[in-house]
């Protein structure tokens, strides 16, 4: 339940309020958690006011969790999150952007109750009922200029986390299966992000944009502690696109850079090069919009591993391939 307010002296926001009951069961093979009902109660605040080149955005939540499972003790948490954030736009095309945020999370079920063999990540997991809250305090900061033929913008951000949950390899095998195990530490993140858009032409030929974008993030565990496992390596993309009245097209290539920042125990991927392609005609009939589409993906057949997968060394990207296709919108 949310409820919005008018304008009270140049602020405007909503407060509410959110409940949830739910039951999470794995049966059968896949019964590596036991069943566990979790209720929850949040309340909540957002809140903007603008002055002249200025914004300020507010927001915070408060959460009561209780999750019960089965031939186990209940845990309770409850989660604190707070933010400020403010926008000056100091000339007239560009934004200088800052964020400050306290955001809690309780840990889930898995996380906290699971003894057994996780099907979906080939792993035998092992849960930790004793886990706490994990807290993250990040900061950042970012430009954005948005001119008449050129859109930019560009951040960096530093997130410490206090007690941050992961899944970590014990070297040990259970099933012939690896073991993993649910476990905390202070760990911090370090990140920058960039795009910009150019508008090549838009003319009777149609509009053509050009966009090229790029992020890297590194994560390591405090006090020595290592690299945090099955984190992004570093990318970097560009793409066409083009549109004409009901048709658009695009052609993008994107590079995933080598991750061999990794954790102990944890197997290092190579980068790999990603070239996609994909073009739609889109038309109304009986108040129906429709669209057909061709998508055609990895066109230079590249053997990719996503890092942050479970089963990256044993499962790749499809190969070369293409889809065709009808959408429909009502």
């Amino acid at each position: 339940m949310e409820l919005a307010h008018e304008d009270y002296g140049g602020w405007v926001g909503a407060l509410g309020v959110q409940m949830t009951d739910s039951e999470f069961e794995a049966i059968g093979e896949e019964a590596f958690v036991p069943r566990t009902r979790t209720r929850g109660a949040g309340v909540f605040v957002v809140e903007r006011k603008q002055w002249d080149g200025f914004q300020l955005d507010l927001g915070g939540r408060i959460d009561d969790l209780k999750s019960d499972p089965d031939g186990q003790s209940q845990r309770d948490f409850s989660p604190i999150s707070a933010s400020i954030g403010a926008i000056w736009q100091f000339a007239d095309e560009w934004d200088f952007i800052a964020n400050l945020d306290h955001a809690e999370r309780a840990p889930a079920e898995e996380e906290l109750f699971a003894n057994g063999p996780h099907i979906a990540t080939a792993a035998f997991e092992i849960g930790d009922a004793s886990l706490t809250e994990e807290a993250a305090n990040q900061f950042e900061v970012g430009l954005h200029y948005h001119g008449g033929l050129v859109e930019a913008k560009a951040a960096a951000y530093y997130n410490r986390f206090n007690d941050f949950i992961y899944l970590v390899d014990t070297g040990e095998v259970e099933d012939d299966l690896p073991v993993r195990q649910w476990t905390q530490s202070d760990a911090r993140f370090r990140g920058l992000e960039g795009e910009v858009t150019l508008q090549l032409t838009d003319n009777e030929s149609g509009r053509l944009d050009f966009r090229a974008y790029a992020d890297s993030v590194r994560a390591t565990l405090s006090n020595g502690g290592g690299n945090v496992p099955r984190i992004a390596p570093a990318r970097f993309g560009s793409e066409l696109r083009w549109q004409r009245d009901q048709w658009r097209a695009s052609l993008g290539v994107i590079r995933y850079g080598e991750q061999d920042d990794v954790a102990e125990g944890e197997t290092s991927t190579p980068g790999y090069t990603l070239l996609d392609a994909h073009c739609a005609y889109h038309f109304d009939l009986n108040d129906i919009g429709w669209e057909v589409f061709l998508d055609a993906r990895n066109l230079t057949n590249q053997t990719a591993r996503v890092h942050t997968s479970f089963l990256k060394d044993v499962v790749v990207l499809p190969g070369r391939n293409a889809s065709f296709g009808v959408r429909a919108f009502f």
